[in-house]
Order: structure tokens, then C-alpha cells, then sequence
């Protein structure tokens, strides 16, 4: 790969290099996240009072989400949203194991949502014993400020209570993402012990310059 130098008043400085890069295609792994589902958090108008996203049965209206199983994008990101029951349709966090393929990856990228600005810690477990642990912050769903920089995933125009709808209260479900600097390979995280953070769906990513220096050759 060649270098050039930075140049400065017409005269290249020799202490500054820049080396082209090449493009890079990010890879994403779509987690699944069905067997851990322990919570309700969305719910219809017919079933108002299942809702479990805080501690006064409020839920977001499941009409304005998308549909159990259904493969979505959000800002770029692809996530598999989870394929809800009459008990769960979420992860409160109460610190599961996600088991995931091993690999070296750089991002988490999180749907989820929090009963209050909630911050915690997420662990990456690695094949060498190593365990990172990884901060995320998740931002109040009724509030709708993003505390930590997400971006809004999906905003609701009413939200449900546990015996009516009240419209004109919009909630909030956030794209959060969380970065892992190992360069090592990963094969399983360990969710927060909070349970006001509620997760939808889990996407990890990897780029390509991670691949190539793993020796792939795609």
C-alpha cells in the first residue's frame, strides 16, 4: 500500500503519513433473542393489561411496531425483532447469557428501550478467559431525549396504559450502539442486572477490515 504525506506550505511533512484505505463492507449478525424473552412491553387494545414495561403497567402500543418475527432496518442497521408470546416480547435485563457465533466484532447495536435513563454494564466474554466489560447507556422511553446519543428507532404516538390509551403521549424505543476495542474472538455477552433496560433486538456487526485480519478473504 502506498504512503503519501501531508503537505504544508507546499512541502510535504515528512513526521505525518496517510495511508489510503480501502472500502469497507460491514457483515452483520442478526441474534436471536426468542428463548430469553421474559417481559411484555408492547400490547393491542384488546390485552392493555399485560403490559410490563414499568412498574405501572405502561406499554407501548404494539400497532405501531413491527410484527413478531419480521426482519426490519433501522438507520442502516438489520435486526431480526423478536417473535413475541403471551408472556414475553422483550428482554428486561436481569443479566442472561447470550450465547452468539464466535467471531471478532466491533459493534453492538441494541434495540431497547429503559423505565428511566438507565446506565449499566454489558460483558464480552472471550475465547482466551478475557471478560470486557462494555458500558450502555439506554434513555428514558417516555422522556424522549437521547441522554447517550442513540438515535430514535421507532416513536409512538400514544402510549398504553393498563386500562386505556392515551393519546398524544408519545414513547420512545432507542438504536444504541456499544463498541468492543478486543481484538479477540467473542462468544457470548452477558447482559446488564437492571431491570428497568428492556432490549427488542440484538445485532452485531464486523467490518471487513476485521475480517481481513482474520484472514478472510470475503
Amino acid at each position: 500500500m502506498a504512503e503519501t504525506s501531508v503537505r504544508t506550505e507546499g512541502r510535504p511533512d515528512t513526521r505525518v503519513l496517510r495511508l489510503p484505505g480501502a472500502a469497507s463492507a460491514p457483515e452483520f449478525r442478526l441474534i436471536d433473542i426468542d428463548g430469553l424473552l421474559n417481559n411484555r412491553a408492547t400490547t393491542d387494545v384488546r390485552d392493555l393489561g399485560s403490559g410490563r414495561l414499568n412498574a405501572w403497567g405502561n406499554s407501548f402500543p404494539a400497532a405501531e411496531l413491527p410484527a413478531p418475527g419480521s426482519l426490519i432496518e433501522v438507520a442502516g442497521i438489520p435486526f431480526t425483532w423478536a417473535n413475541a408470546h403471551a408472556t414475553g416480547d422483550n428482554v428486561r435485563c436481569e443479566g442472561q447469557v447470550v450465547d452468539i457465533p464466535p467471531g471478532r466484532y466491533d459493534w453492538i447495536y441494541l434495540l431497547a428501550a429503559s423505565e428511566r435513563r438507565s446506565e449499566d454494564t454489558i460483558w464480552a466474554h472471550y475465547d482466551d478467559g478475557h471478560a470486557d466489560p462494555l458500558r450502555v447507556g439506554i434513555s428514558d422511553f417516555l422522556d424522549g431525549t437521547p441522554a447517550f446519543g442513540e438515535l430514535s428507532a421507532f416513536r409512538t404516538s400514544r402510549m398504553h396504559y393498563p386500562h386505556h390509551v392515551q393519546e398524544g403521549l408519545p414513547t420512545t424505543m432507542w438504536l444504541t450502539r456499544v463498541g468492543m476495542p478486543r481484538h479477540g474472538v467473542a462468544h457470548s455477552l452477558r447482559l446488564p442486572r437492571s431491570v428497568a433496560m428492556h432490549v427488542f433486538a440484538l445485532t452485531l456487526r464486523t467490518t471487513a477490515d476485521v475480517r481481513l485480519a482474520q484472514g478472510a478473504t470475503t
